[in-house]
């Protein structure tokens, strides 16, 4: 399986740390019990400490379908094709329009693919690689020829999943399941993956469920299909509720043992992209401890998690700029909420 085309446009509304925490004041200030001021500064403490610059929100606007076909196109360009040569395209974001159908119809819609196979595959931040992955498997079988994932996170759109809810501050301890959400971005990846012309990627996959209740967006009726737990939906129901240290805390043996697998093939990888999920520091440990210390390259200090797109962001941003050529191995590396881990590698 090889890359033909691969692209990501962040979104157009630049956001320093300090409009984030202009944006919470804005939404607390009536609500906060206790000092606002003093939970600001804390907040900012946290978010430089994670070496995050700035990120990109959605402007007015700007509408994610907009920028996915604009992604798409450019992707395609690359890859010298047009819409009806790809035969399959799958919607892999963690932002949505639509339970049912898939948004990847919408997509295919907009894109003028009336005939092609489509559908979304749902698994939070590890969503983009879950279609790699199965877009390998019916490469194989030899179902399709050519494939387009495409995703846009749109977390601060108003109503989305993280914006308002996120910023709605009533104490102190809101902070420890509101925090990442003032870590994210929003931005737009395609992809267009050719059968020929490449060797296979090597996925290692692995998975706990100890963490499943920590990073969530319920929907009506979870309740039911879930062990009970406090932690989920206190932002609301359709809202982004992540405890993100205790996230970490349970994911740092497991992310190492997961990039220790690409341990044989150290020597030629020159590139591991990380997810961009948050603390480089944490994310450059685990690394070291792991081997692959001097190889990490992070998107996360100038656009943030933008969640499903991080690891074809990272792609795209090194091919643009020559850091990643043809023939290059590079790996990628990220956990996921659930929680689930992955390591891997190819060929670009």
């Amino acid at each position: 399986m090889r890359i033909d085309g691969i692209s990501f446009l962040p979104a157009s509304r630049e956001m320093s740390n300090q409009d984030v925490l202009d944006e919470i004041r804005k939404h607390s200030a009536d609500r906060f019990d206790g000092d606002l001021d003093r939970a600001l500064t804390y907040i900012n403490g946290m978010m430089e400490s994670t070496q995050l610059q700035k990120r990109y929100w959605f402007a007015e606007d700007e509408r994610p379908l907009d920028l996915m076909v604009k992604a798409a196109h450019k992707a395609m360009a690359q890859a010298g094709c047009k819409a009806e040569d790809i035969d399959l395209l799958i919607y892999a974001g963690n932002c949505r329009g639509f339970i049912e159908p898939g948004d990847a119809y919408f997509v295919a819609q907009a894109l003028g693919m009336d005939g092609v196979d489509c559908f979304d595959v749902l698994d939070a931040c590890m969503a983009w690689t879950r279609s790699c992955d199965i877009v390998q498997s019916h490469f194989a079988a030899g179902r399709y020829k050519k494939a387009l994932i495409v995703n846009a996170e749109s977390y601060y759109v108003p109503g989305g999943v993280s914006y308002p809810s996120n910023f709605q501050l009533t104490g102190l301890r809101d902070i420890a399941h509101c925090f990442s959400a003032y870590c994210g971005g929003d931005g737009a990846s395609a992809t267009v993956l050719a059968a020929d012309g490449g060797d296979d990627w090597e996925f290692n996959f692995s998975s706990v469920k100890s963490g499943a209740d920590l990073c969530t967006i319920p929907l009506g009726g979870y309740e039911s299909r879930s062990m009970p737990s406090k932690r989920i939906g206190l932002n609301g129901l359709g809202a982004f509720t992540s405890f993100s240290s205790q996230v970490f805390n349970i994911a740092g043996e497991h992310m190492v043992a997961s990039l220790s697998k690409l341990a044989p093939q150290r020597d030629q990888i020159k590139i591991v992209f990380p997810h961009s999920g948050g603390s480089v520091g944490e994310y450059r440990k685990w690394a070291e401890q792991a081997g692959f210390g001097d190889v990490v390259k992070f998107i996360y200090p100038q656009f943030g998690n933008v969640g499903s797109a991080s690891i074809p962001a990272a792609i795209a941003l090194h091919v643009e700029s020559g850091e990643v050529c043809r023939g290059d191995r590079i790996g990628f590396w990220l956990g996921s909420s659930g929680m689930s881990f992955v390591a891997a590698t190819l060929c670009y």
